[in-house]
């Protein structure tokens, strides 16, 4: 009983911060007409527009829950909540499979997939070991050991497989440390190896690379020994490259990148009605769209189906053809608000375990968006990330009320 109170702000009054509020709030409003057009020929509730309605409506009621939470229970359990995060994306490997993935704890009809919530929980272990840490450790330090707090949920990821997701655990790293103080000629060192790994791909590209490496280190007058040190490194990436190719990429994903390639280098030889068909598609319905989309519901290729992934991970394309151009940019300057008014709050808090939860959400909110744009529009490979708010999808709608819901409490409490 004494946990629950410890835990738990029952006489707390809610308040809801309009300035971040009203765009998500516009985002989920925008996400439900595209969802509304793309169901038009599924009645009731088997529909998906009526679906995400009712998610809306949970995380509505998630929101309002955590408002109820002293915000203090987020430093003071972020360890324990990293530990059971652990243990039930384990459990996810023993459950049956769907789609060829192992992502969710299926209990009943019940489906639950924790690598999505997990996105929360690994920015406040993150937060809380570089708030306590940051000046007690060397940038060199902190980084490494940032990394290794990432590295056994996102081993565990990999292995359902999840790429998707698992690539949201590492992307919030670097923004968290470098708001946090860590120099940008230091974390530079650490984006360098995953550069030359997907530059490996093509000799030519690798060469180029490594010569603009080596005149980075040398500008940069690093010791002799640390050029030497981060080549080599680099180095060991590039070759890295044909193991990962050979050993840790599905055949799926390996068709993926072939045909992303392909559009780019050798667009006539894209395998257009195989793997690359959903793809090729979503850059048809962006096309055909114009500045200001051909309507609601007259949609050419999601109403005849030649867009498969409609609902989803492809929303945008759908968006695009019916609401057109001008929506879009409507979709990126609402966010673009909502990122600026949190990135304030941020800075004017005094709590460095707080800020950096802040910066920590912006940036998965953030590279969710700017993968999924990049994907539909065919300027990244297809990997299955939602756009947050819009696209179709239970835990991970609920995933994104839950972050919205902690960056309101903390900025109500803490400011």
């Amino acid at each position: 009983m004494n946990s629950l109170i410890n835990i738990f702000r029952l006489n707390n009054i809610v308040r809801i911060n309009i300035r971040f509020i009203a765009p998500i709030l516009i985002l989920c409003a925008i996400g439900l007409i595209a969802l509304k057009s793309t169901s038009i020929d599924t009645l009731g509730e088997h529909s998906v527009f009526y679906k995400q309605f009712v998610w809306l409506f949970c995380g509505l009621l998630i929101f309002i829950f955590f408002q109820f939470i002293r915000n203090q229970v987020f430093y003071e359990y972020a360890y324990i909540l990293y530990f059971i995060l652990l243990l039930l994306i384990s459990v996810t490997l023993f459950m049956p499979a769907i789609n060829n993935s192992t992502r969710w704890i299926l209990i009943g009809s019940f489906q639950f997939q924790p690598s999505e919530f997990g996105k929360i929980i690994i920015i406040f272990a993150l937060a809380r070991f570089i708030s306590d840490y940051k000046d007690t450790f060397k940038d060199n330090q902190i980084i490494i050991f940032s990394f290794i707090i990432c590295l056994f949920p996102l081993l565990l990821i990999f292995q359902q497989p999840d790429y998707g997701t698992g690539l949201m655990y590492l992307l919030p790293i670097l923004p968290m440390l470098y708001w946090s103080g860590v120099k940008f000629k230091i974390l530079s060192l650490y984006i360098f190896p995953i550069i030359s790994m997907l530059a490996a791909m093509n000799l030519l590209t690798y060469y180029i690379w490594m010569i603009f490496l080596i005149f980075i280190l040398v500008y940069h007058k690093f010791r002799l020994t640390t050029i030497i040190f981060n080549f080599f490194i680099n180095i060991s990436f590039g070759l890295f490259n044909a193991y990962a190719w050979k050993y840790l990429l599905k055949d799926y994903h390996k068709g993926r990148i072939i045909d992303f390639m392909q559009s780019i280098f050798n667009p006539e030889n894209s395998n257009l009605m195989g793997i690359g068909y959903q793809a090729f598609q979503s850059k048809v319905a962006i096309g055909s769209g114009g500045f200001l989309g051909k309507g609601v519901g007259e949609g050419t290729q999601s109403y005849l189906r030649f867009l498969p992934i409609k609902d989803s991970d492809f929303i945008l394309s759908v968006i695009s053809e019916e609401m057109g151009l001008f929506m879009i940019a409507a979709i990126v300057i609402t966010f673009l608000v909502f990122l600026y008014f949190v990135i304030d709050y941020a800075q004017r808090l005094f709590n460095k375990f707080y800020s950096l939860c802040l910066i920590g959400f912006c940036s998965i909110l953030f590279f969710h968006i700017i993968i999924n744009m990049s994907m539909v529009s065919g300027l990244f490979p297809v990997i299955g990330l939602p756009f947050p708010f819009i696209s179709y999808g239970g835990s991970f709608m609920l995933s994104c009320f839950t972050m919205i819901a902690i960056i309101n409490n903390i900025v109500n409490n803490d400011l």
